[in-house]
């Protein structure tokens, strides 16, 4: 049996949810900041403040994550170039890496 860690990081700010499982890349999901917080920098510190979580372990692999802009927010390609940025490994709609 394959060992899950899933975790939620939350402040006033917005949320973050990610998951490690033992032999596959983590993943982080779920990452959303409050509309009148957004482009001052929050996404990328809850973002900065996971990958330091997950390579904390000891992780040094690539971590995936999924692209899904609220559709009251930033277009997805926009955001496809944040993550790439933060050197994180984009998902495809269907779940496999891009």
């Amino acid at each position: 049996m394959s060992e899950i860690t899933e975790d939620f990081i939350h402040n006033k700010y917005g949320y973050c949810y990610y998951e490690i499982e033992s032999g596959k890349n983590p993943i982080i999901f779920n990452l959303f900041v409050n509309p009148q917080y957004r482009r001052q920098g929050h996404a990328r510190w809850l973002l900065e403040y996971v990958i330091n979580i997950i390579r904390g372990t000891g992780y040094i692999g690539k971590i995936d994550i999924e692209v899904a802009p609220r559709e009251d927010s930033i277009q997805r390609e926009q955001l496809a170039e944040f993550y790439i940025s933060m050197g994180l490994n984009i998902l495809d709609p269907e779940g496999g890496a891009k």
